[in-house]
């Protein structure tokens, strides 16, 4: 076989997995989730609930698609394995200050894989936590 026929295969092959659907949330106003940077001007707080009620759509949705619907993130950590933490806060709080600043603030927490899809989705006090090991 030819060496073009391994590579167009190859390539749809990596298309198909790329695909994710996009996140629909009935409800969500992800415009001005997008305006409400930190969760600063409390557009983000009004739509907690809403957020608690339908974290799992989050699940398996590309980063892309996440960026589409609720803009970029407020911080991003990465991890071990190419994995990627993306932290939205949804409250002010210090954080608003500055954004690397301590926080007890409300976050969404969106821990995606190395194929950039949303594995888990959490919804928590202080953004990411980073877990020490015993040394």
């Amino acid at each position: 076989m030819k060496p073009g026929f391994f590579v167009l295969v190859f390539s749809l092959f990596l298309t198909g997995c790329s695909y994710s659907d996009p996140l629909e949330i009935p409800g969500l106003d992800g415009a001005a989730f997008k305006a409400d940077r930190a969760g600063c001007n409390g557009a983000r707080e009004r739509q907690i609930e809403l957020l608690k009620e339908n974290k799992d759509r989050f699940l398996g949705i590309s980063e892309n698609e996440i960026a589409k619907a609720i803009g970029r993130y407020d911080y991003q950590v990465l991890d071990r394995k190419n994995e990627k933490i993306f932290v939205y806060y949804l409250e002010p709080g210090p954080q608003c200050e500055q954004i690397q600043e301590p926080t007890n603030a409300e976050s969404l927490v969106l821990y995606l894989n190395a194929v950039k899809l949303v594995k888990e989705v959490m919804i928590r006090k202080g953004g990411h936590v980073v877990e020490q090991s015993n040394l």
